[in-house]
């Protein structure tokens, strides 16, 4: 048939030659053409209108991560009103997330004995990624009174912080059972947001208040700067912050 032969003749050539038509297009739009005819060209392969898929030989459009983004502040604190007020675990678990940047398995595998809430310097210290050991400052006053009303109501001295049975005996949470409590309280506020966005919205809150990289950094666990950097890229509002600090500096030396 006409449109069999037609089909033979959709080349790695041909199709370089057609994508450099387009180079001028976005890179997501580009990749989204790339996508459609590779579709096309793997059901003629399946129909067995070509014997080998061009496609193959393409080299495909590189798209940057996407950025992380956060959640603003007052659509998080809405869904903390919306957890009622005797799930003190649940409570107390989401605001630990908003207010260190932990990472969700970090938050889980939390021991009492992690904790030091001694006054005025209360601190966790949490192992993250690669077994590092790391120190974070307890410095929101409401994450940490909850920690001591949580402590005392539940008697715990040791063991998991946060336990699956409601009678505090059980062992550690899981992962799916939290994200599914924290998907129903988002749900009750009618807020979208995942309980990784917690983590971006900690990063992004501490970027925009002039907190240093490096500091970031160390306090989310980061491998290296570079994915640290991905928060300030996007942040315009620590650039003004910082602007300003410095004009008042200048200001008071003049």
């Amino acid at each position: 048939m006409l449109r069999d032969s037609l089909i033979q003749t959709i080349t790695a050539g041909v199709l370089r030659k057609f994508f450099e038509m387009h180079t001028h297009l976005r890179p997501a739009t580009r990749a989204r053409k790339q996508a459609a005819v590779a579709r096309f060209l793997t059901w003629a392969e399946q129909q067995e209108l070509l014997t080998a898929n061009p496609m193959r030989k393409i080299d495909r459009v590189k798209l940057d991560p996407p950025q992380p983004r956060g959640v603003e502040r007052d659509q998080i604190e809405r869904i903390f009103k919306a957890i009622p007020a005797e799930h003190l675990r649940d409570r107390l678990f989401f605001r630990l997330l908003a207010e260190t940047g932990l990472r969700v398995s970090e938050g889980l595998s939390l021991y009492v004995e992690d904790l030091d809430l001694s006054l005025d310097n209360e601190h966790l210290t949490i192992v993250g990624k690669g077994g590092k050991r790391r120190t974070i400052l307890l410095d929101d006053s409401r994450l940490v009174q909850q920690l001591r009303t949580y402590l005392k109501r539940m008697g715990y001295k040791h063991g998991p912080l946060f336990r699956a049975e409601k009678n505090g005996r059980g062992g550690p949470l899981r992962y799916q059972s939290m994200q599914e409590r924290w998907d129903h309280y988002c749900s009750q506020a009618d807020v979208a947001c995942t309980l990784h966005q917690l983590r971006h919205s900690h990063a992004t809150e501490l970027i925009n208040g002039g907190v240093s990289l490096p500091t970031i950094r160390k306090r989310l666990g980061h491998k290296n700067l570079q994915t640290t950097l991905r928060y300030a890229e996007q942040s315009d509002q620590a650039t003004d912050a910082e602007v300003r600090v410095w004009r008042r500096h200048q200001n008071r030396e003049s």
